[in-house]
């Protein structure tokens, strides 16, 4: 295998088990010669690196930097035509989004929130995160989950694509997970918790 196919081949890698390849962009004859706009492939894959910067953990960004911005938007593009595109993750949305759609009833992180679900606590998920075990595991859990939903709170909680993406973003985020608090709660969820 040439250098080159094994960079390429560790970054698609990388981008994937990071999750944070971008939602949609345009590429052939479409594509924007040389920009650096926020949906070129290159642009997501700087923001992603950005992202990571300040987190304990590392990552290996340093095989990026011997890449030219037309191979790392070659290998978005590669990713994109084989349908392995993944929603941008984002934890500050995700703890948003686990206290507005009702997560916090059911689960608790860091102690934080209701105890019927198994706690999210980031320390305790495996690394490094796997976004596709995450959702198996929702989806082996989902007919005792449907029907806590429908008793407590009358529906199913409907989350898009972008939305899952987010909250498990968060479930894996320590320092994202320490912002939460029990005041952030909304009062429609607080009768829930105290049953």
């Amino acid at each position: 295998m040439r250098a080159s196919s094994l960079v390429l081949s560790v970054m698609i890698s990388g981008a994937l088990a990071l999750g944070l390849a971008p939602t949609a962009f345009a590429h052939g004859d479409d594509a924007e010669q040389g920009g650096q706009d926020a949906h070129t492939p290159s642009h997501m894959l700087d923001h992603m690196q950005d992202m990571h910067r300040g987190h304990d953990h590392g990552h290996d960004f340093e095989a990026m930097e011997h890449m030219s911005p037309e191979d790392r938007d070659r290998m978005m593009f590669l990713m994109a035509d084989l349908g392995l595109v993944l929603p941008p993750m984002d934890s500050g949305r995700g703890r948003v989004l686990f206290l507005e759609k009702g997560c916090v009833a059911c689960h608790a992180v860091n102690g934080v929130g209701g105890d019927v679900g198994p706690t999210l606590d980031a320390a305790d998920l495996p690394e490094p995160m796997n976004v596709f075990e995450f959702a198996a595991r929702m989806w082996r859990g989902a007919a005792a989950m449907t029907a806590m939903q429908e008793a407590q709170f009358g529906e199913i909680v409907a989350l898009d694509g972008q939305e899952l993406a987010d909250i498990i973003a968060f479930a894996h985020d320590e320092a994202e997970q320490s912002k939460l608090t029990a005041e952030q709660i909304p009062d429609r969820y607080r009768d829930a918790l105290a049953q």
